[in-house]
């Protein structure tokens, strides 16, 4: 079995940061042509990684959804060490997973415990996953929420004022923002999936 705490880009040629800057076009063929990702090392001790692209290919893959929704179907009602692996991996990388996925992986896990909770011999695994992913949702549709619009008279970044749960939408959120230009409110709403309405001037009162 990995061990998923082994660093799995240790064995990647490393650089510094100021390498990177004095080579920056050597370096850069070297990771778009050769395929070779590069760790850069920040003067502040952190790194980053420098890869093409394609090294994401397998994640991105729509298919790779697929895989991991079959994968957990499989270990709901087992009482193996497979709910614990697939449970765990989709926590530690939920933020790399599309939206589409946990929408589908949530609904896929109410269901089951709705349908065979008494069965189930780790329906706190579950919960906890189903909680995992509902934060998730949740931290994205705010972000979304946030995401800076224009005002309609005047064409300015609108200021966010209060972002407030809908009570008619679970998951969804009523924004108000300000325009210090025009000195205008608008306000608009925003679903859980991050779609949002189109906006209209508010009043307070």
């Amino acid at each position: 079995m990995m061990n998923y705490e082994v660093n799995p880009f240790q064995d990647y040629e490393s650089i510094t940061i100021d390498e990177l800057k004095d080579q920056a076009n050597s370096l850069l063929n070297l990771v778009t042509e050769e395929q070779r990702p590069l760790r850069v090392c920040m003067n502040n001790g952190k790194e980053f990684l420098l890869f093409p692209q394609d090294l994401l290919a397998p994640i991105c893959d729509s298919d790779f959804r697929l895989i991991l929704l079959s994968a957990m179907r499989y270990a709901m009602g087992r009482n193996t060490c497979m709910p614990m692996v697939v449970a765990d991996y989709i926590k530690r990388h939920t933020q790399l997973l599309d939206d589409k996925f946990l929408v589908l992986a949530a609904d896929e896990i109410r269901r089951h415990l709705e349908d065979y909770a008494e069965h189930e011999p780790n329906p706190n695994l579950w919960h906890d996953l189903l909680d995992a992913l509902e934060t998730e949702q949740r931290e994205r549709a705010t972000r979304k929420a946030r995401k800076i619009r224009l005002c309609p008279a005047c064409g300015k970044p609108l200021e966010i004022m209060s972002i407030t749960d809908n009570w008619h939408s679970p998951g969804g959120f009523d924004v108000i923002a300000h325009c210090r230009n025009c000195l205008s409110n608008y306000e608009w709403f925003c679903d859980k999936d991050g779609a949002v309405s189109d906006m209209k001037q508010y009043f307070f009162g």
